[in-house]
């Protein structure tokens, strides 16, 4: 028979399963800046056409290479290189965050939620403008992780309170 998992071991799957959710996500975010940083404008269109095109041809309808193919077609470099220092920024902010977390300095904690909370008011702004159900499902994903750092939070806290 099967012992049930006690509450601080579900916590501790959600709050590190979460922390490599966000961390792969910021390092995928960062190595993206970098890379719309050194492409050039046209070099990324036509990487963008090479990736789309082959699946265009295969499915002439498919969402998601016919989206990456109009932002090429009404992005400028301006907004390339704007996309880029986004990408940049809020990778190395949530990697930084993670970091922290992971030192488990209590200070992070409630910085964490705040940083978090205003990824979250910019995704939902985002999504007020675009309707994009992808920043939709992110928000969701940030909201679940803000309440396992609380919970982890909390939970350290109390550890620390007993010793």
């Amino acid at each position: 028979m099967k012992k049930p998992r006690n509450k601080g071991t579900i916590i501790d799957i959600g709050f590190y399963g979460g922390l490599a959710i966000k961390a792969i996500n910021a390092l995928i975010e960062f190595i993206g800046g970098f890379l719309l940083i050194i492409i050039s404008h046209d070099g990324l269109n036509r990487l963008i056409r090479l990736i789309a095109l082959p699946e265009l041809r295969e499915d002439p309808k498919d969402i998601v290479m016919n989206y990456f193919i109009a932002i090429c077609q009404n992005s400028s470099i301006s907004s390339q290189h704007s996309i880029a220092i986004y990408m940049l920024l809020h990778g190395t902010t949530k990697l930084a965050v993670v970091w922290l977390l992971l030192k488990k300095k209590l200070w992070a904690y409630p910085f964490s939620v705040v940083v978090f909370g205003m990824f979250i008011t910019y995704e939902i702004y985002n999504y007020i403008l675009n309707q994009s159900v992808l920043v939709l499902l992110i928000a969701i994903i940030d909201a679940a992780i803000i309440f396992m750092i609380i919970l982890e939070y909390q939970r350290l806290k109390t550890e620390k309170a007993k010793n």
